[in-house]
């Protein structure tokens, strides 16, 4: 039966790994569609970390874990978006180096919810932009790796 588990798990990392990045994002405003990728992009990042995590110990984990039990794939995160202005979702060159912080806001202008199953077998994230007043555009994903977007009732995705 645990073998099967990490046979699963493997598979959720390469679905995770492999499936093309913005693939999702029908959005035709730059700014708005920089921002969508940086979310999805964000929650595959947390995403096999947890694998990763829940590979080797059995159990999923915190937001706080996952950051001191990962910081390499988080920093590279980063790099990958160094002189993104997080709020607003344009692009500058003088910017102060951007970390990670406690939830809820993780990042300036991103508030995560990460819930872990009190088993430890599961978790629920909810990454919501809180700059987006008018739609409130968030993304979410659980231990099966799927990611989806959401946005209020009355806005298209």
């Amino acid at each position: 039966m645990k073998k099967w588990g990490i046979l699963t798990s493997l598979l959720l990392v390469l679905l995770v790994v492999q499936t093309p990045q913005f693939a999702q994002n029908t959005s035709t405003d730059p700014g708005t569609a920089h921002r969508h990728e940086l979310a999805i992009g964000l929650l595959r990042t947390i995403g096999t970390a947890e694998v990763t995590y829940h590979i080797k110990n059995g159990s999923y984990a915190t937001w706080q874990t996952l950051l001191s039990s990962y910081p390499k794939q988080f920093d590279e995160f980063l790099a990958r978006h160094k002189g993104a202005n997080f709020e607003v979702g344009v692009t500058l060159h003088i910017l102060p180096p951007i970390q990670f912080n406690n939830p809820p806001e993780i990042l300036p202008g991103w508030n995560l919810r990460l819930n872990v199953h009190s088993d430890g077998q599961g978790y629920d994230l909810l990454l919501t932009d809180m700059t987006d007043e008018k739609c409130g555009y968030a993304v979410l994903t659980d231990e099966n790796g799927v990611i989806r977007q959401s946005k209020a009732i009355d806005c298209e995705i």
